[in-house]
């Protein structure tokens, strides 16, 4: 290479990553001013001109969250709202998706498309139907008020990740399998969900996440404050007359943690998830 080719090589560079610190800035710095707020006195959070390093940084409101409030009771509600959501929305993505990719049936193609315009719709549209029907289930107030709705809404995007990502495996594999005398079961559990390692944590991460962060599931069917979660112990925290805003932006900072924590740990497999399902797809 020139030099004149060297000097345009790095140029080059030194733009991309001008640019991508630049896209990483501006979509850090919500989270950096929810953050740096928990640390200022409630006076300097609406401050103008704002700041962006507390003057005089105190974990105070760390410690009137830890006091005064029930985070604890929401993070643990939350994990059991989402842990269910993943368990139930797994146990009926996986036979769905492995028995399209394996089969081929008369309105195969309908029963997909079916399927993916369910997630065309925002939760709030048929919420009114929803809250009929989990009434009428009996399931008011419970977790699965919340749990049964949240895979529905999260099973279309499983069932088509985990389709194409089915069809990527070597039927050949499965024959040799039934060949030793492997039953269907053992071959789906043994050989094929391993294999499709990378995309069941890329669905367990999405679905997680949606069911971590639902808000309106909860606050319309569950009256009980000892099932709330960590959304909507934050919505508690609205005042008809008066808002501690610092308070609620430490209980979202530390809501944000376990899942920092849980990307942290499967990051290499949910990008290889996401990425081999589209381009196989």
């Amino acid at each position: 290479m020139t030099m004149a080719g060297h000097d345009r090589s790095s140029l080059r560079k030194v733009r991309l990553y001008g640019v991508l610190i630049g896209l990483l800035g501006i979509m850090m710095l919500p989270f950096y001013a929810m953050f740096s707020s928990t640390l200022k006195p409630e006076s300097e959070i609406f401050a103008a001109p704002a700041t962006l390093v507390p003057s005089d940084p105190s974990l105070q409101a760390y410690l009137q969250v830890w006091t005064q409030t029930d985070v604890l009771l929401w993070v643990g509600n939350s994990f059991i709202i989402s842990v269910g959501t993943v368990v139930l929305t797994l146990l009926l993505a996986i036979p769905a998706a492995y028995s399209c990719a394996r089969n081929d049936f008369v309105g195969k193609r309908t029963f997909l498309l079916s399927v993916l315009v369910v997630q065309m719709f925002a939760p709030v549209v048929l919420i009114v139907g929803l809250f009929d029907v989990i009434s009428q289930m009996g399931l008011f107030n419970t977790y699965l008020a919340v749990i049964v709705p949240a895979a529905a809404f999260t099973l279309p995007f499983n069932v088509w990740m985990l389709y194409g990502y089915f069809k990527t495996i070597p039927v050949a594999l499965e024959e040799s399998a039934r060949i030793d005398g492997a039953s269907q079961l053992q071959i789906l559990t043994k050989i094929v969900l391993p294999l499709t390692k990378p995309a069941l944590v890329a669905s367990v991460t999405y679905t997680f996440l949606y069911a971590w962060n639902r808000l309106l599931f909860v606050l319309t069917f569950l009256t009980d404050s000892a099932k709330y979660n960590i959304p909507r112990g934050v919505f508690s925290m609205v005042g008809a007359l008066q808002t501690d805003w610092r308070m609620m932006l430490t209980v979202s900072v530390i809501g944000i943690i376990p899942l920092l924590i849980l990307f942290a740990f499967l990051e290499e497999y949910i990008v290889a998830g996401m990425t081999a399902g589209a381009v196989k797809e």
